[in-house]
């Protein structure tokens, strides 16, 4: 029956002209039995009055629209909408009548108001009869997927409103499941409510094949354990992330899929200030630079969707710029968006970039970020975050650009390796830049956050690959730990701090527990549907050159100070003098001209005096910063 097809607006609107005649004849036979009822309501022009408002009000409300096996309480307030401006049309036609030529009785008003309501009482029932001569027809059949939805709140209803209606996946929801026992034993929309505790046992009894988790504030947890019960019952368990706006926008699951890895690590909705950011990007210039990188082309999704007057998207890497441009236009077609085809050491080619374009704010996302490769090439590492933030920050201040927001790391913090330790340097110039303006000019902002999930390079792809590859996982030591925040999420407080920033903060993200990773690699083989020992094993490998053991944040009430959003706090850190800066600085790029890889780091480790090797052919030098400034600094 649902292979029917849908019938064309201009026989709904039939039938409804239909059911308005039927009603107003229906009202006049009931109410003729009044005494000298025929003379007071003349029915041949009533009827043609009614008839005529009706189509006017129907053509504007356009409620023949409508797919009436899909009738929806949207559809019903639609009927609703053109009874009244029908009623409020004929009313206004007699009182006219009375004004002008006083032959209106109240009985006419009485018999409008009667064959109104009367219209839409079988248009309503017309509508709800077939919605559910369809509904069901297809419960009776057996083609439909039997699926239970976790959550009986307001998103799972929508979620099962919408399954109902969706003609091409043809499921059936047999169930929704509950932890508030307070729903359970109630049926929503003719579904029953189930008390999650008998998940499993009532799923194998109803043949239920997959569990839907609603995408309203479920916590990790309890995702995990969600997961174990359809794992015992052998149900499907597909989830819908919590930080989508599907729900609200076009309330159909665009993002629906196998519980992953990342459902079971990200936390709950950040809130952020829309305002303030929409402020900073709204009808501006802006320019993202390593825009083709995970950070870089979240937040140019991020920027571009607040409406900016220019996007520049930088990058080096061309294929990944090029699907960046394609995606970002399908986002927001009427933003005018320049890619750049260039790198952020490219002093000519960024002035050419910069005159060419008045740049309001800049985010400096590009950046070399993995540790052992930067530990066996450490000058790439120098030229890159070191001397392309440098040229960056003197063009931005030449151009006075507004501001600068620069994405840093955790592993800038008593930096252990060439990657942390370049970072940290180029922190400490934008920072000592801003102290040199002293509030005139470019406000030069630094972001710091962990390890982002699901990012190019970072341990949940490797682990998936070698999960595919049969194994074994490999993890440099046991006790490892790391802090990780989603990609999202990193973006999105990236963006407030650089809206609430005035110049000169280094701002910190609360990255939640820090996670074990093997304790990450055993979830992610459970969720493979393998066992560890049997299926696949696990390899411990030894610290890589300049790892650390533990990340450090910081970021406590010590060391920081409040901001605001409370997932966003302001580092206390040492300051440095822009002189001295600059001048070290200075024999950094000197040493870098010579390829001296050991005066490089040498150099670097005086300027950053808590500058530690770990697992480095660097180590050696650690002796060689003055003992006046070998002290942690609080960041």
């Amino acid at each position: 029956m649902n292979a029917l097809n849908f019938q064309p607006p201009w026989l709904i609107l039939l039938i409804d002209v239909f059911f308005s005649f039927v009603s107003a004849l229906l009202v006049f036979v009931f109410i003729s039995q009044s005494d000298n009822f025929y003379f007071q309501v003349p029915f041949y022009s009533s009827l043609i009055k009614f008839l005529i408002t009706g189509l006017i009000s129907t053509s504007i409300t356009k409620s023949y629209r409508g797919v009436i096996r899909h009738t929806s309480l949207e559809d019903i307030l639609t009927l609703l909408k053109t009874s009244a401006i029908q009623l409020s049309l004929l009313f206004s036609i007699e009182i006219i009548g009375i004004t002008l030529l006083n032959n209106t009785s109240t009985i006419i008003l009485y018999y409008y108001f009667l064959s109104s309501a009367m219209s839409l009482f079988l248009f309503f029932n017309y509508r709800m009869g077939i919605r559910y001569v369809f509904l069901f027809a297809r419960t009776a059949s057996s083609e439909g997927l039997k699926i239970g939805i976790f959550g009986a709140g307001e998103s799972g209803i929508l979620l099962s409103n919408y399954l109902k209606n969706d003609r091409a996946n043809k499921m059936d929801v047999i169930a929704f499941f509950d932890d508030e026992l307070s729903k359970c034993s109630k049926l929503i929309n003719g579904i029953p409510v189930v008390s999650a505790q008998r998940l499993e046992s009532f799923a194998r009894k109803n043949g239920i094949k997959q569990i839907i988790a609603s995408p309203r504030v479920i916590s990790n947890v309890r995702k995990e354990e969600l997961f174990e019960a359809c794992k015992k019952a052998g149900v499907q368990l597909k989830v819908i992330p919590q930080d989508d706006i599907w729900f609200v926008e076009k309330k159909k699951p665009e993002k629906l899929h196998d519980i992953e890895i990342l459902d079971l690590l990200g936390r709950e909705q950040i809130s952020t200030d829309k305002t303030e950011i929409q402020a900073m990007i709204s009808g501006r210039a802006i320019m993202v630079t390593g825009a083709a990188g995970s950070i870089g082309s979240e937040l140019a999704r991020q920027i571009i969707a607040e409406n900016p007057s220019l996007l520049i998207v930088l990058d080096q890497a061309e294929s990944p710029l090029h699907d960046l441009v394609i995606d970002l236009k399908n986002i927001m077609p009427e933003v005018t968006l320049v890619p750049v085809l260039t790198d952020v050491v490219n002093k000519k080619r960024l002035d050419y970039i910069f005159s060419t374009y008045k740049i309001d704010v800049i985010f400096h996302a590009a950046a070399y970020k993995h540790v052992p490769m930067q530990e066996q090439h450490p000058y790439e590492a120098f030229y890159c975050n070191i001397q392309g933030t440098y040229n960056l920050a003197n063009l931005a201040v030449s151009y006075e650009v507004g501001k600068f927001i620069m994405v840093s790391t955790d592993k800038a913090v008593n930096p252990t390796n060439i990657m942390g330790a370049t970072k940290r340097a180029a922190e400490i110039y934008t920072q000592s830049l801003n102290t040199q303006l002293a509030g005139k000019g470019t406000q030069f902002i630094t972001t710091r956050f962990g390890n982002v999930l699901g990012s190019n390079g970072s341990v949940v792809p490797l682990f998936k690959k070698q999960i595919a590859a049969g194994g074994p996982l490999t993890i440099t030591h046991p006790e490892i730990t790391r802090y990780f925040m989603t990609i999202s999420e990193a973006c999105n407080l990236v963006l407030e701090a650089g809206a609430m920033g005035k110049g000169g903060e280094i701002f910190v993200f609360d990255m939640g527990t820090p996670v074990k990773i093997n304790d990450l690699a055993v979830k992610m083989i459970k969720l493979s549907g393998k066992e560890l020992g049997r299926d696949i094993e696990i390899k411990y490998t030894g610290l890589r050159d300049g790892e650390k053991l533990y990340e450090e944040l910081l970021a406590n009430g010590e060391n920081t100070k409040p901001t605001y959003n409370k997932k966003i706090m302001i580092a206390r850190v040492r300051p440095h003098a822009y002189q001295e800066v600059v001048s070290q600085f200075n024999e950094i790029f000197s040493y870098m001209n010579e390829m001296d890889e050991m005066g490089m780091v040498g150099s670097l480790k005086t300027l950053i005096p808590e500058f530690k090797s770990n697992q480095s052919r660097f180590c050696h030098l650690d002796n060689i910063a003055k003992d006046s400034l070998r002290k942690k600094e609080y960041v």
